[in-house]
């Protein structure tokens, strides 16, 4: 299921999704969207922030989530604000793509990580929230709560990375780092990692960006 208020978006989406399985509809407002949704059997939302009719994506996502809870949702950011990307990851969206990255791979990496990580942002929103942190006074240390080994895992998330792509990082299994991610979404109280990378942000658990470490074993 696809919504967006740009009806040119909206034909490039069909065009990206043609072949990978049906398509229940194509939406421009929040209320077609829904009703599509509940004829249909989706397992998955694509939709832009804005939407016609005074509308917008944070609020179709939380709705539709409310009624189909297993709905994945991919959010498309046009304008990376930083109340934008709060208002999707609240209500529930399972990943965030830049529409800079739409047509580079982004918006089939950030499928890929969210099919084998659960939800994912990609690096530009997770750039945002950095930038964000990094004007605020005080930067915290991250919080003794966290393991050495979950620090380096929650930098990995903060910077966009999928677990595969922490993982090689820090030359360890990708099953190793899904542990590590569980672990830290139930520290954080986190509904999943884009939540977690939000909390993270908030709570001050990140310094500004840093390499990450390589393990020896």
């Amino acid at each position: 299921m696809v919504a967006s208020d740009d009806r040119v978006l909206i034909t490039g989406l069909v065009h990206f999704f043609d072949g990978s399985g049906p398509l229940i509809g194509a939406a421009t407002t929040e209320t077609e969207a829904l009703s599509c949704l509940n004829q249909g059997a989706a397992d998955l939302l694509v939709c832009s922030y804005e939407l016609d009719q005074g509308g917008d994506g944070a609020s179709l996502v939380a709705k539709a989530k409310a009624t189909h809870p297993k709905l994945k949702c991919l959010m498309l950011i046009r304008r990376p604000l930083l109340s934008t990307i709060q208002a999707a990851i609240a209500a529930g969206c399972d990943g965030l793509c830049s529409h800079e990255r739409i047509g580079s791979g982004g918006l089939l990496s950030v499928l890929q990580a969210m099919d084998s990580d659960g939800s994912h942002l990609d690096p530009l929103i997770t750039g945002v929230l950095q930038h964000h942190h990094n004007h605020r006074s005080g930067p915290s240390p991250l919080t003794d709560r966290l393991s050495i080994r979950e620090e380096d895992v929650l930098h990995g998330l903060c910077r966009g990375l999928s677990n595969a792509e922490i993982a090689d990082q820090l030359q360890l299994s990708v099953d190793t780092i899904k542990h590590v991610v569980s672990s830290l979404l139930r520290k954080l109280e986190a509904r999943d990692r884009t939540q977690a990378v939000l909390i993270a942000f908030q709570r001050d658990l990140v310094s500004p960006p840093a390499p990450i470490p390589r393990w020896k074993s």
